[in-house]
């Protein structure tokens, strides 16, 4: 495990008592951990507290090694996984993905899931989101693919708010946000 992964891993260990069972997890690697993600959550209301448990360069074989530390013990009603960007080198990652998602089914039953898919164009990208595509049982483990036609980096950022927003939510979204979303 990378040294970086580790410390990182540590230190969201010691704040986990301060966290509020039930909340929201995000569990990602690079572009998760740089997301702005705090921007989304100041501009909108949830109902729940969001924490973001993304590290740089992170791994699927890492992430198996610090999930009960980074997720698990913080006992999230709903947890986003954005993991694949740095294991294109790694023939198993897929299967180690759908570990992933087995062990966060057998300690966390009644967490809802979202696997968010790699953006980008290629033969790995496309490989690697029909494969998490295919852990996903469209109740309690979901597909989420951002959107990528975008022209500039703030708007692909506002789309992808408005993307994770409505799954922030507990509460159904009304139909104005439905056609908001829509829009992007």
């Amino acid at each position: 495990m990378k040294d970086n992964v580790r410390t990182q891993a540590d230190m969201m260990k010691k704040i986990n008592d301060l966290t509020i069972p039930g909340g929201i997890v995000v569990f990602g690697s690079t572009y998760m951990s740089s997301f702005p993600l705090y921007e989304l959550v100041n501009k909108c209301i949830f109902e729940n507290a969001v924490y973001n448990r993304s590290i740089q360069g992170l791994t699927v074989t890492e992430a198996l090694e610090i999930v009960e530390d980074c997720v698990i013990d913080i006992h999230p009603s709903k947890v986003f996984i954005s993991l694949g960007e740095e294991d294109e080198d790694d023939p198993s990652a897929t299967e180690k993905y759908a570990l992933l998602i087995s062990k966060l089914r057998s300690c966390l039953p009644g967490t809802n899931l979202y696997l968010i898919g790699l953006t980008g164009k290629g033969a790995y990208v496309d490989t690697f989101n029909q494969s998490i595509l295919g852990l996903c049982d469209g109740k309690t483990v979901k597909y989420i693919q951002f959107t990528v036609n975008h022209t500039s980096e703030r708007s692909l950022y506002k789309a992808r708010f408005k993307q994770l927003s409505c799954f922030f939510r507990n509460n159904r979204i009304t139909m104005p946000e439905a056609f908001e979303i829509a829009s992007v």
